[in-house]
């Protein structure tokens, strides 16, 4: 990784309304306050899928269970609206100096802890120490470390302390940060969840319980009410919250239902208004009958199947490109997964200014790669009469045992016999994180529309990098695009990453993610363009139901 470079001494600052210098606007709570439709009844009841790992900043990866309760619950410097456009948040302004290495963000005055106390730079200061901290051990360092923040790099090898970063408090409202290095993408990095202040006075009373109900202080729109554990999280707005005058649902719930089928049920009794997912055959029910029933965009996110790297029988790089070749993903998407997905060839989704990358196997029928997969296996020494066995572990859904089912299916013509091996979602997580597995049914989220975002945790010894890949001259790739400041070049670097990647192949792109819910058709203030898939509770409201005119049918 590049040496830490000097701060610069002397920074020329340009006129504000030329670097970002930005007002809050009113986004859609402004459109839901002047509203004459608002229904009487503004509860919400989610689902989430699984139990959270954590409600704590410094312990959530993007795309986890936590992530969605934490959205409500926190709220960081910037964030992103319902178009994926960074918008002020805690910081009511923002200006930069001319060569990109200093920011300076201006808090909003008067902000208050959900206890009432107030809210200032320092607690900026200490949450982004803290992501570092080898004591948190936190999965999202690696994005603290992508800002290019002075010093980080050294912090995170053990070579400087925490006080060395490049974060100060110059006043109670002003944050001020220096980088190593110009980040065009450093707004939408610092939108992430791990980003947001936390109440140190909060952490040292109660340590690791910190987050438990009547201990947690917040600073979103939301505060923490009840959780009981593998049952129900519930939040109610937060008096303290600087726009709280615009929040519009009162109470949310978050259910962890690993079941499709029992969330539908729910849902369809009316006691759930936003579900996490829709299983395949009631989704194609649904969109023909009741459309107004789904909601759903495109997600920067893949989903994977991750080889441990670390088994000798994956070693082999011939055995993992011949499992790959042999999934025909379109039959996945098409009749298993069933809901518009992309068949991915490539690891990343086609985002905003960077061009997906082609795969010549996409262009092959089955039969043919099939073939080429049996050739590669054989070569490997795996054939019928010297099988290759593999346990392929994955967390309790429908839709991911359809897909295991389906793809064991599809790799048993090469003799390779599949023994599936379902876990509880937390189970499941302490699995992978511990590399006591073989074969793992994954994901990857990118948290900020960027290559790197995702490209990143295949990095050596990154906190996410699950199969144990790594590969230096995949490293040095992504640091020269990570020192390019022209766009082309990066995506250049990029592109090759990318393409080592595919050749070497640590996991097996599957298909690229949408989310598909089902949604109470009177529910307001979705996200319409975002490819995060982030919905902030505070931007939703429910619209009182059409009167119909009399005499006209029911």
């Amino acid at each position: 990784m590049r040496s830490p470079l000097a701060p610069h001494c002397a920074r020329r600052w340009l006129p504000p309304f030329l670097l970002g210098l930005m007002l809050a606007p009113p986004l859609q709570a402004t459109t839901v306050v002047q509203s004459p439709a608002l229904a009487d009844r503004q509860t919400l009841v989610k689902g989430n899928g699984a139990e959270p790992e954590s409600l704590d900043p410094a312990q959530i990866r993007s795309g986890f269970p936590g992530e969605v309760v934490l959205v409500d619950l926190f709220e960081g410097l910037v964030s992103e609206d319902g178009q994926g456009r960074i918008v002020p948040a805690q910081a009511l302004r923002w200006e930069t100096s001319e060569d990109g290495l200093v920011w300076r963000f201006f808090l909003r005055p008067q902000l208050k802890w959900s206890n009432g106390e107030p809210l200032t730079a320092q607690d900026f200061v200490y949450a982004w120490q803290r992501l570092l901290d080898p004591a948190q051990g936190s999965p999202s360092a690696g994005l603290l470390l992508a800002t290019g923040i002075n010093n980080a790099q050294s912090i995170y090898a053990g070579a400087l302390d925490l006080n060395a970063l490049g974060v100060e408090a110059e006043s109670d409202q002003i944050l001020k940060v220096t980088l190593e290095r110009p980040v065009p993408y450093f707004l939408q990095l610092i939108s992430q969840r791990p980003f947001v202040p936390v109440n140190k006075q909060a952490i040292a009373q109660f340590g690791k319980q910190w987050t438990q109900p009547g201990k947690l202080v917040s600073n979103g729109a939301y505060k923490l009410v009840n959780w009981v554990p593998n049952e129900r999280i519930e939040a109610e707005r937060n008096a303290q919250y600087w726009d709280d005058a615009h929040t519009r649902i009162q109470r949310v719930t978050y259910l962890p239902l690993a079941s499709q089928h029992a969330e539908r049920l729910r849902y369809e009794a009316g006691e759930i208004q936003l579900t996490n997912k829709v299983a395949l055959e009631y989704y194609q029910k649904t969109k023909e009958t009741t459309p107004e029933r789904i909601w759903g965009l495109p997600l920067l996110g893949t989903y994977l199947y991750t080889f441990n790297l670390r088994r000798p029988e994956l070693q082999d790089v011939r055995v993992r490109q011949a499992l790959a070749m042999a999934i025909d993903r379109r039959l996945l998407t098409d009749k298993v997964s069933g809901q518009g997905e992309p068949p991915a060839w490539s690891l990343l989704p086609a985002m905003p200014g960077y061009e997906a990358l082609g795969s010549e196997l996409a262009t092959l029928d089955q039969p043919t790669r099939l073939a080429k997969a049996a050739a590669l296996l054989n070569e490997a020494g795996y054939n019928r009469d010297h099988p290759l066995t593999l346990t392929l572990t994955y967390n309790t859904s429908e839709n991911h045992k359809r897909l295991a089912l389906a793809v064991a299916a599809m790799w048993k013509p090469l003799g390779v016999e599949v023994v599936l091996n379902n876990m509880e979602w937390n189970a499941y997580q302490v699995a992978k994180d511990s590399g006591d597995f073989m074969l793992a049914r994954s994901f990857l989220f990118g948290d900020y529309v960027e290559p790197s975002s995702m490209l990143s945790s295949f990095r050596c010894q990154d906190p996410q990098n699950e199969s144990g890949y790594c590969n230096p001259a995949f490293d040095a790739l992504l640091q020269q695009a990570a020192d390019s400041l022209d766009g082309k070049a990066r995506n250049g670097y990029y592109h090759q990453a990318e393409r080592m990647l595919m050749d070497e192949m640590p996991v097996i792109p599957v298909y690229h993610y949408n989310q598909m819910r089902l949604v109470d058709p009177s529910l307001r203030g979705l996200p319409s363009s975002n490819l995060k898939g982030s919905i902030a509770t505070k931007d939703l409201y429910f619209s009182q139901p059409p009167v119909a005119k009399e005499g006209s049918a029911p």
